[in-house]
């Protein structure tokens, strides 16, 4: 018996060793702070290494003012704190994350992010560079073909218009207005792409929102035949969006799944609302004539589409919307068998 006990105070000490000795060989800067006592109760080696500022490494009060006051003010701290925020001193940029340990301990994490912050910049720099090249060449195109498609038919009316018969003054007319009205479309679509450069997060209540939606469109797609199935429990959590935005996207949803149930013999669209891993689901179903494999890779791409009158902004703007409420949309579909698209938006914090 006292040699087993012996063993496990052994094991108790080699565990505590290890973890000691991890501490100190790991590259992440850790830092705890006792909040009561407003004293640094311990932090690794790494973690001088990586401020490089002697004074603040021993100084509590700039240390908690520079990682920890701020985001131990917000309401959702317990929640916040655990996210990934950065902070500058000294001309280097930190990332840095805030656990609280005990009510009194606040556990810090710290990464010089300087040179990471640098060089994605300039990767993002070159990506919205190639994105821009796309984006006008796409414009080009678009804008290209009716143009010149317009000026033919305005030349050949300007060389010969005594013979020209009203037949085919009226065609000409009627295809140039055709494609005026193409480029009217497309920079239509581009207002609404930057129409929301930035958005305004609220809480809303989910069923609320859904109800207003449906209402408003509802008449449409009745006119159309399509049926609309709402699965939205009436107790569902409340979501942290910008109304404009999500009405916007669904708009987008709703409409691209329009498109596809056209001479479908029962058109239906369905939405569900659960939540899952902390967000909200949203799913909108049809039983549409579903995409092709070979096209579900460039959703969205801009000016990716096979409509005869779409531009292939829809999914583009509805990505860029949800990204910016700090969502995500996926879409799975098979030729023949529908389509389902789902978005995941942030749930909030606090029920009203």
């Amino acid at each position: 018996m006292v040699w087993e006990t012996a063993k496990r105070l052994d094991d108790s000490y080699k565990n505590t060793w290890g973890f000691a000795q991890l501490l100190e060989h790991i590259d992440i800067g850790i830092l705890v702070l006792d909040i009561d006592q407003k004293a640094i109760d311990y932090c690794n080696a790494a973690f001088f290494e990586v401020l490089q500022d002697e004074n603040l490494c021993r100084n509590y009060n700039g240390l908690y003012d520079l990682f920890v006051r701020n985001i131990e003010a917000m309401d959702d701290f317990d929640l916040a704190g655990r996210v990934a925020h950065q902070v500058t001193h000294q001309g280097r940029l930190f990332g840095h994350s805030v656990y609280k340990a005990a009510s009194n301990y606040r556990c810090i994490f710290i990464r010089d992010i300087t040179e990471k912050s640098r060089l994605e910049s300039i990767a993002q720099a070159v990506n919205t560079m190639d994105n821009i090249g796309f984006i006008f060449s796409g414009i080009r195109h678009e804008i290209g073909n009716p143009l010149n498609s317009l000026k033919m038919a305005l030349s050949v009316l300007k060389q010969s218009p005594e013979a020209t018969s009203p037949e085919m003054l009226h065609e000409y007319i009627e295809r140039g207005l055709a494609d005026i009205g193409r480029m009217e479309y497309l920079l239509k679509s581009l207002k609404a792409f930057t129409m929301y450069d930035s958005v305004d997060l609220k809480d809303l209540h989910l069923v609320e929102f859904m109800e207003k939606f449906i209402s408003l469109i509802e008449r449409d797609f009745h006119s159309y035949g399509i049926r609309i199935k709402t699965d939205i429990p009436l107790d569902i959590a409340w979501v942290r969006i910008d109304e404009r935005a999500l009405h916007q996207a669904l708009l987008n949803i709703f409409n691209n799944a329009a498109d596809a149930l056209k001479d479908q013999n029962t058109p239906e669209i369905s939405i569900r609302a659960e939540v899952h891993d902390q967000l909200m689901w949203l799913t909108v179903a049809d039983n549409g004539c579903g995409i092709f494999p070979e096209q579900l890779k460039y959703l969205f791409q801009p000016f990716n589409t096979n409509k005869p009158n779409g531009n292939g902004l829809g999914l583009v703007i509805t990505r860029k919307l949800l990204a910016m409420m700090n969502s995500d949309i996926d879409i799975v579909s098979q030729s023949g068998s529908g389509t389902e698209v789902r978005i995941r938006l942030p749930i909030a914090v606090t029920q009203s």
